[in-house]
């Protein structure tokens, strides 16, 4: 489960950035995770808890926002929305010859202050 790692690294993203910016608590954290990027949003979730168990960030409201990817197929040139357990095929055409154009990315979006 490599959202555990994931979760590990946005935590000391966030911890990094409350002490540089001074932040004397934070009301919220949102996340935008692409269908293309395969991490799935409630593994996420449920890591972020297990990361953040007995620090100050225990309890802080963790928000994934799920972002549609695109695909252009390399045949026609059609472009559609995809996610990584769809059948990726051209709904146009067919082919099979794809090319990811959004959705393979996980941002840290928003630290929220109070």
């Amino acid at each position: 489960m490599h959202e555990l790692g994931i979760c590990d690294a946005l935590l000391k993203m966030v911890d990094q950035i409350a002490r540089d910016e001074e932040l004397q608590s934070i009301a919220r954290i949102t996340v935008e995770v692409g269908t293309l990027s395969g991490v799935v949003p409630k593994y996420l979730e449920d890591c972020w808890e297990a990361v953040t168990d007995g620090t100050p960030y225990d309890g802080t409201p963790f928000v994934v926002e799920v972002v549609e990817g695109k695909a252009r197929c390399l045949d026609c040139g059609e472009e559609f929305g995809a996610g990584i357990n769809d059948r990726l095929v051209c709904p146009h055409c067919g082919g099979d010859k794809l090319t990811p154009i959004s959705g393979r990315d996980l941002t840290l979006k928003e630290i929220l202050a109070e």
